[in-house]
C-alpha cells in the first residue's frame, strides 16, 4: 500500500489532510513487511531490552497517584466531580497521552465516578492495567482481577481524546455484555458507547460507529472495514468525493471546537461504516491477535456453481467407498490425503456422471481429495455442527458457533455432501485482509489478557506490543496436582468421571474442560451413567451460557465446558464452597497451546480464593497423535517413563505452537506479496459483498 486509503485519513489531527496522508503512507510502508535477518534479530533484542526498562516502574507510580487522587475526590459532590472531569477531558483532548501531566488525576477521577455509579472502586492493579493499555502495552492480568472495568477505564481515557476507540472482545456475547455492564459509567463520564454484534443490521451500524467507544469483535470490525474500503476505493468517485468532503468538515469542526464538547460533529456520510481507525483496546488479546489470526478474513459473494453441487455429490459417494491404505493415504500432521492408483481408476469410472467442467483429471482428483480430507479430518460436533439444515463451523479455540463463515476451495460443499444436505453455491472472494495487517493499521493499540507472556516475542515482532505482567490484588492459592497419563481415551473419560463423582460427593463444584462438542457429549454420558446430572456448556447451549456459568461455582455443581468457559467468564463461588477448597478444575483434553490450558485453569483461584487443578492426558488425544512420534508413545507406555509425560506433552504443544506461528507469519507475508504483486487494482463496480 503506497498511500493512505480514505478511511485511514480519519487518523488525521487538525493539521491538514495532505500532511497526514504523507505521514500515514510512511507509517504503513514501515509496517508492511516483517523484518528479516539482522533486522529481525535487532527487533527481538529491542523487545527484551524494553522488558528491563523503567516503563513498568513509571506506570506503577502513576497508578499510585491515581489511587490517591481518587480518594481525595470522595468529598466532592456529584456536580463538582462532573465539573472536574470536564476540565480533565479537555486536557486529554489537547494532549491525548499525558493530559498535560495530569493523566493520573484524570484516571483517578474516572475511578471515583466508577465507585459512585457502579459501586466498585478500582484497585491499584486496575489503574495500573488501564495506564499500561493507554501507553500502548498489553497488560497480563490474572482471571478475576477485573479486566472488564480495567478496559472500560482505558476506553474512557481514549474517549476523552475525541479520537475513535474500538474495544475488541473475543465474541459477540462479551461485546454486548461488557458494553451494557459499563454503560452507566460511560454515560456519567460523558463518553458515548455502543456495541456491534453479528445480529446488528447493517443499516444501523453507521450510527453506532459514531460513538466515542464501540465494543465489537475483530471479525465484525474487519468485515465492516473491508466493506467500507470497497465503497471508497479508487474508481468510486461519488463516494470518494463525499467521504473527502466529510473529512474536511470533521477537521474544521475539530479546529473550531478547540476541546469544546458542545460543538456539534458533522453528520455521518452515507454508506460509511466507521469514523476510521485510530485507537484499539483488545480484551483477551492473545485470542484475538494470535489464535484467530491463523486465517485471513475474506469477504465473498455467491457465484455461479457451474455444476459443483452435482460433482460434489458424486465424488462424496465414491469417497465413502474407498479404503484407507488400499486406495489412499493420509498424513495427520498436515491433514492431507494422497490418492493411490486404484482411487484414480475408480474416479475415472464415474467421471461420466460429473459435469463436464469438472471432468479433467486435475479437477476431479482435487474434488476427491477434498471429500477424503473431510472424511478423515472434519467431524460433526468437533469441527462443525448441522443446524437447521446448514453446516455451521465451530471455532476450534473458543468452541463457539461461527454462523456465516464458510470454508474455501470447495471444502464446505464437500462437508454438505457428506452430511446429505443441500449443497450451496461456492463463494467468490471480493477482498481479503489478515488480522495482523489490519491491527497494524491502528495508530494506537493496547490490550489485556490473562495469558500473554508465552507469546511475548510474537506480539512484539508483529504488533509492537510490549507485554507487561500485572501483580494480583490478592495472593493466589491455586493448587496444581500432578498430571495423570492414560493409555486410551476411554480410560481417561472413565477416570475423569470417577474424579467428578468423588468431588461432587464432598460438595465441591467441578469444572471439566474439553475441546469439542463431541467430547462434551461423550463425557456427559459417562457422568450421567454414574447418577450425576452435569451442566454442559458448548456451542449448542450458548444461549444458556450466562445461566450455566452463574451456577458453576455453587455447592455440588458439575459443569462440562468447551473453551467457551475460558474467555471472559467469572465463576463466583457459592456459600460454603471456599471452606471446602474452592472450585476444582479438571483439564480433560489438553490444547495445542499452553495459553488456552492456563485460561481454563484460571477459572479457579480468583481474587485469592482457594482452588485446585488436575490434568488428565491420553496417548489418543489429538495433540499426542499429531505431534508425538510413535516411538515416544511406546516409551511412555512403560510405567517408569510415565512421569515424563507432562514434559513430552509440553514439547508437543511447543511443536504445535511453532507450526501455528509459521502459518500466521505465512498469512501476513501473503498480504505483503499481494500488496507488491498487485499494486494497482480497480474497485469492483459490479460486485456484491456477501454479508
Amino acid at each position: 500500500m503506497n498511500a493512505a486509503t480514505p478511511i485511514e485519513l480519519l487518523h488525521a489531527p487538525p493539521s491538514g489532510v495532505r500532511s497526514f496522508a504523507l505521514e500515514s503512507a510512511h507509517r504503513l510502508r514501515d509496517l508492511e513487511k516483517l523484518p528479516e535477518g539482522l533486522d529481525a534479530i535487532w527487533l527481538k533484542a529491542h523487545g527484551w531490552i524494553r522488558r528491563l526498562g523503567r516503563r513498568r516502574k513509571l506506570l506503577e507510580k502513576q497508578a499510585d497517584l491515581a489511587e490517591q487522587y481518587c480518594g481525595r475526590l470522595a468529598d466532592l459532590t456529584d456536580d463538582e466531580l462532573a465539573d472536574r472531569l470536564a476540565g480533565l477531558r479537555g486536557l486529554l483532548r489537547r494532549d491525548p497521552l499525558q493530559a498535560k501531566g495530569q493523566l493520573a488525576q484524570a484516571l483517578g477521577a474516572v475511578g471515583q465516578m466508577a465507585q459512585r455509579v457502579i459501586g466498585h472502586r478500582p484497585y491499584k492493579v486496575q489503574y495500573w492495567g488501564a495506564l499500561a493499555m493507554h501507553a500502548g502495552c498489553l497488560a497480563e492480568m490474572a482471571t478475576g482481577e477485573g479486566k472488564t472495568l480495567t478496559v472500560a477505564l482505558a476506553a474512557i481515557l481514549s474517549g476523552f481524546t475525541g479520537r475513535p476507540c474500538h474495544v475488541i472482545t473475543a465474541n459477540d456475547y462479551l461485546a454486548e455484555r461488557d458494553a451494557q455492564t459499563m454503560i452507566a459509567l460511560f454515560d456519567a463520564c460523558k463518553v458515548s458507547v455502543a456495541s456491534i454484534t453479528a445480529t446488528v443490521d447493517h443499516d444501523l451500524r453507521p450510527a453506532r460507529y459514531l460513538n466515542d467507544v464501540v465494543y465489537v469483535t475483530a471479525k465484525e470490525l474487519l468485515a465492516d472495514y473491508l466493506r467500507t474500503t470497497l465503497v471508497t476505493r479508487a474508481g468510486q468517485s461519488p463516494a470518494q468525493k463525499a467521504f473527502e468532503d466529510w473529512i474536511l468538515d470533521c477537521l474544521q469542526a475539530a479546529l473550531r471546537a478547540g476541546g469544546d464538547d458542545n460543538v456539534a460533529r458533522p453528520t455521518h456520510p452515507p454508506g460509511l461504516l466507521g469514523r476510521g481507525l485510530h485507537t484499539v483496546i483488545i480484551d483477551e488479546a492473545d485470542s484475538v491477535l494470535i489464535d484467530e489470526a491463523v486465517t485471513p478474513l475474506i469477504l465473498a459473494a455467491p457465484r455461479e456453481s457451474r455444476g459443483l453441487p452435482q460433482a460434489a455429490e458424486v465424488v462424496s459417494h465414491l469417497a465413502q467407498q474407498l479404503t484407507l491404505g488400499a486406495d489412499y493415504e493420509r498424513a495427520a500432521r498436515g491433514k492431507t490425503v494422497t490418492l493411490l492408483a486404484s482411487a484414480r481408476q475408480r474416479l475415472l469410472e464415474v467421471a461420466h456422471q460429473i459435469p463436464e467442467v469438472w471432468r479433467p483429471a486435475a479437477r476431479r482428483e482435487e474434488l476427491l481429495r477434498q471429500a477424503l480430507v473431510v472424511r478423515e479430518f472434519f467431524f460433526a460436533g468437533k469441527h462443525y455442527v448441522v443446524d437447521d439444515g446448514e453446516v455451521v463451523l465451530l471455532d476450534e479455540f473458543t468452541g463457539r458457533l461461527t454462523p456465516g463463515r464458510t470454508l474455501t476451495a470447495g471444502l464446505h460443499q464437500a462437508i454438505e455432501a457428506k452430511e446429505g444436505l443441500e449443497i450451496t453455491a461456492p463463494n467468490e472472494s471480493m477482498t481479503q485482509m489478515s488480522f495482523q495487517s489490519f491491527f497494524r493499521r491502528f495508530r494506537r493499540m493496547g490490550g489485556c489478557t490473562g495469558t500473554a507472556i508465552e507469546a511475548y516475542d510474537e506480539l512484539w515482532a508483529i504488533y509492537g506490543l510490549q507485554v507487561m505482567p500485572m501483580p494480583t490484588h490478592r495472593p493466589r492459592q491455586t493448587r496444581y496436582l500432578p498430571a495423570v497419563l492414560h493409555q486410551t481415551q476411554e480410560a481417561k473419560w472413565h477416570a475423569v468421571a470417577q474424579e467428578a463423582l468423588a468431588l461432587q460427593g464432598s460438595g465441591r463444584p467441578v469444572l471439566i474442560g474439553v475441546r469439542s462438542v463431541l467430547s462434551s457429549a461423550l463425557l456427559a454420558e459417562k457422568i450421567q451413567a454414574l447418577g450425576l446430572c452435569p451442566s454442559v456448556l458448548n456451542a449448542l447451549s450458548h444461549a444458556d451460557e450466562a445461566e450455566i456459568v452463574a451456577k458453576a461455582g455453587q455447592r455440588g455443581a458439575v459443569t462440562i465446558a468447551t473453551n467457551m468457559a475460558g474467555r471472559g467468564t467469572d465463576i463466583k463461588l457459592g456459600e460454603g464452597v471456599v471452606a471446602m477448597g474452592g472450585l476444582h478444575v479438571i483439564v480433560a483434553e489438553i490444547n495445542e497451546s499452553k495459553r488456552i490450558d492456563r485460561q481454563l485453569a484460571g477459572r479457579c483461584g480468583r481474587q485469592g480464593d482457594p482452588g485446585c487443578v488436575s490434568v488428565h492426558l491420553s496417548l489418543e488425544d489429538d495433540l499426542a497423535v499429531a505431534q508425538i512420534p510413535k516411538s515416544v508413545h511406546r516409551l511412555l507406555l512403560r510405567p517408569q517413563a510415565a512421569r515424563w509425560a507432562p514434559i513430552v506433552f509440553r514439547w508437543a504443544q511447543w511443536r504445535a505452537e511453532a507450526r501455528a506461528y509459521q502459518r500466521r507469519v505465512g498469512v501476513l507475508r501473503n498480504d505483503d506479496w499481494l500488496a507488491s504483486a498487485l499494486p494497482f487494482h480497480s474497485g469492483p463496480s459490479k460486485a456484491r459483498v456477501a454479508s
